[in-house]
């Protein structure tokens, strides 16, 4: 099969298309989870804090069943994988940070 210069040129151009649009997607798909991850953390949270300040959980370390238990939050899914993230789930209030038990 003989290439003409337009089935080249055509050729190409699409190569050229799929390698800025391939990683351009993955990345689009990468940050748009990361996001959806971080708002269910700052959530989590946020309802740890107001328990916390309000005196009805004493510890540093609550847990999502803790929190749950006190009418804070609902159950709450991984936006990814849509599974339930376990109630032995914490938040660690001396540095902020939300731990995902598996």
């Amino acid at each position: 099969m003989e290439m003409t210069k337009s089935k080249i040129i055509l050729l190409l151009s699409i190569i050229a298309v799929l390698l800025i649009l391939v990683p351009s997607t993955i990345f689009i798909v990468k940050s748009h989870n990361n996001n959806l991850r971080l708002v269910i953390e700052k959530k989590v949270i946020e309802a740890a804090e107001l328990c916390y300040n309000e005196k009805k959980c004493e510890s540093k370390k609550i847990t999502l069943k803790e929190l749950m238990d006190k009418n804070y939050i609902e159950k709450i899914y991984d936006p990814v994988s849509k599974e339930l993230i376990s109630d032995k789930s914490y938040v660690d209030l001396t540095n902020n940070k939300f731990e995902i038990v598996k």
